[in-house]
């Protein structure tokens, strides 16, 4: 069954706990563009991760040609009480064509949910680009972030 592209939501970054600081940061809903997963650790029990290298995409081009990236952090999606997933096309590198945070929609696998379902489930979807994709369907899910790449000093830093 194909899904219908939603348009990003504020909503659910305004209520999950580090969103509206995640918000602040990039200074727009983040849809994650090319971005890259560095780790994702699931435990069958307590908190599960997904990290990523994300940043703000401009509308300048470099001297090299390529757009300027801008805002660079490294993301961190901390879930609990996963009730289900859905992954394929794990790599050596795993890059996602977007993300995806919403209120969970019903995908007709309940019969997998060790808790019962309810409106304010989550769902992270990772788009399909190389790599790793899927969906995650949590009952919490909360944000942090450090601004800067993965293995070097931050490229901006918020100035307030």
């Amino acid at each position: 069954m194909a899904r219908m592209a939603s348009k990003p939501d504020t909503q659910i970054y305004l209520e999950v706990p580090g969103g509206p600081e995640l918000l602040r940061w990039f200074g727009q809903i983040p849809n994650f563009h090319d971005a890259e997963i560095l780790g994702l650790n699931l435990r069958r029990s307590g908190q599960s991760t997904l990290i990523l290298h994300g940043w703000v995409m401009t509308n300048e081009v470099g001297r090299d040609g390529f757009i300027v990236l801008d805002k660079h952090a490294v993301v961190t999606f901390t879930m609990e009480d996963i009730m289900d997933l859905q992954l394929d096309g794990f790599s050596h590198q795993n890059v996602i064509g977007g993300l995806k945070l919403q209120r969970a929609t019903d995908r007709g696998r309940g019969n997998y949910y060790p808790l019962p379902e309810s409106p304010e489930d989550i769902e992270i979807e990772l788009e399909p680009c190389f790599g790793l994709d899927g969906v995650i369907r949590a009952k919490r899910v909360s944000i942090s972030f450090e601004p800067g790449c993965p293995d070097g000093p931050s490229i901006h830093r918020d100035a307030g």
